[in-house]
C-alpha cells in the first residue's frame, strides 16, 4: 500500500513538473520553427485533407518495406520530393481542452505508479532516487532519440524533449524515494 501511495504522490509531482515545464519554460517550444507562409500552407492543407485528422507521413511509400520495386520507388520519390511527418487536426479542434490534462494526468500517475514499484525494490533514498533517474533516461530514450533518428527530429527539440522526460521520473523518484523512507521511519 505504501509503493501505491508513493507512486500516487509520485505521480501528482510528475505532472506537476511537466505542466511547469510546458508552461513556464521555453522547453516545450525549443526547435520548433513557424512555417513560411503559414496561411496558404494551412488552406492548402485543409483543402486536401478537409476534416481528416491522421498523423500524415510523406511521401508515403505504396507496398512493404520488403517489396524492392516498392522501395525504389520510394528512393526514386525521396530524390526530388520534400518528406516529413505531420499530425494535422481539423478545425475547431480545442487546442487545449481539458479532456488532454485529464488523460495527461492519468498517464503520469500511471508512469508513476509502475517507476514506484520498481523503486521500491532499492534500498536508501540515493538509490531509489538513482534507479528512477535510471527510468527516467530509458524513457527519454524510448521515443525522443528514435523519432530524431528516423523522422529527422532537430537535435534541439529532441534533447528538450528527454530533459523534460527525464526530469519527471527525478522529481517523482525524489518523491517516491522520500515517501518510502518516511512511511518505513513512521512505522518504527
Amino acid at each position: 500500500m505504501r509503493v501505491l501511495i508513493a507512486g500516487l504522490i509520485g505521480g501528482i509531482v510528475m505532472y506537476i513538473w511537466a505542466s511547469v515545464a510546458h508552461v513556464a519554460t521555453p522547453l516545450a517550444t525549443i526547435g520548433l520553427k513557424a512555417m513560411p507562409n503559414e496561411a496558404g500552407a494551412i488552406t492548402a492543407l485543409h483543402q486536401t485533407l478537409g476534416d481528416k485528422p491522421g498523423l500524415y507521413f510523406f511521401p508515403f511509400m505504396q507496398g512493404s518495406a520488403s517489396d524492392s520495386k516498392a522501395m525504389a520507388a520510394q528512393e526514386a520519390k525521396l530524390k526530388v520530393s520534400p518528406s516529413g511527418l505531420m499530425a494535422y487536426q481539423p478545425p475547431g479542434t480545442p487546442g487545449l481542452a481539458p479532456r488532454q490534462l485529464v488523460i495527461e494526468f492519468l498517464l503520469e500517475l500511471v508512469e508513476s505508479v509502475l517507476a514506484a514499484f520498481i523503486i521500491a525494490g532499492a534500498v536508501g533514498f540515493s538509490r531509489r532516487l538513482g534507479v528512477a533517474a535510471l527510468i527516467g533516461v530509458i524513457a527519454a530514450m524510448a521515443t525522443n532519440f528514435s523519432y530524431w533518428n528516423w523522422y529527422g527530429f532537430s537535435l534541439d527539440y529532441t534533447l528538450a524533449n528527454a530533459f523534460t522526460e527525464l526530469m519527471k521520473f527525478v522529481f517523482a523518484g525524489a518523491a517516491i524515494a522520500w515517501v518510502l523512507g518516511w512511511r518505513r521511519k513512521a512505522a518504527s
